[in-house]
């Protein structure tokens, strides 16, 4: 197993791509909504999306409740939605880089792992992809019980590796549920700025990445530069 420092990744818009799967479940809901007798379009439901991704409210860990609730339906309505929403209906797909800079970076000397709010079925994307056998750990929130942005959950991961929290970088696309928890536990940070979140501003410092990237390619090269700087200091 590869020692010294490691990189966690999130899953949706990091290491696979989410659209197709988001489209699906509002392309759901718009249909739920109208035998609610709570229409709205799927236009709307993309638009009130977006900007619940543009600002997420503090302590709402579900963006689709945001929405909803946004869009004013009923909070008994939106409860019974959100449990119902056949979210992993739509497999992942991975971007096309990924698993080549996943192997890359195996070869560079890092440990990798996985670490995501996400369904426990997301396993099987990852598998399918050809992506754990790269990985050093995998920690999905449904499987473990645990989410961002709790400390416990990346904690699992720390204490699995036993490696300082200044040798473990975080990937992640969220300022909030990826970067904020990941820094305050010492962790480097590094943000893609791709996805429905790609407009989302921080807040804070203390949402504000140590790295931006557009894609993995780029954060790869940051990563090794990272890796060099802790190897010299």
């Amino acid at each position: 197993m590869p020692a010294h420092a490691g990189i966690l990744f999130d899953v949706g818009y990091c290491l696979m791509d989410e659209s197709a799967r988001l489209a699906h479940a509002l392309a759901w809901l718009t249909e739920a909504l109208a035998g609610s007798g709570h229409p709205r379009s799927t236009a709307d439901l993309h638009a009130a999306y977006r900007a619940a991704c543009r600002r997420p409210e503090p302590g709402e860990p579900s963006l689709l409740v945001q929405m909803l609730r946004n869009l004013g339906i009923p909070a008994e309505t939106t409860a019974a939605l959100r449990r119902a929403v056949p979210w992993d209906a739509v497999p992942l797909e991975a971007y096309p880089e990924t698993v080549a800079v996943l192997r890359g970076l195996r070869a560079a000397g890092f440990r990798l792992g996985v670490l995501a709010n996400q369904p426990a079925s997301a396993r099987a994307d990852l598998d399918r992809a050809g992506m754990t056998p790269f990985c050093d750990g995998v920690w999905l929130s449904a499987a473990v019980g645990l989410a961002k942005p709790d400390p416990a959950f990346f904690r699992l991961a720390l204490d699995a590796w036993t490696l300082a929290p200044g040798r473990v970088a975080y990937v992640g696309d969220r300022p909030d549920n990826d970067v904020a928890p990941a820094k305050a536990l010492g962790l480097a940070t590094v943000r893609l700025r791709r996805g429905p979140h790609a407009e989302q501003l921080p807040r804070t410092d203390a949402e504000r990445a140590d790295i931006e990237a557009r894609d993995l390619t780029e954060a790869a090269r940051h990563l090794v530069a990272w890796r060099a700087s802790l190897d010299d200091a």
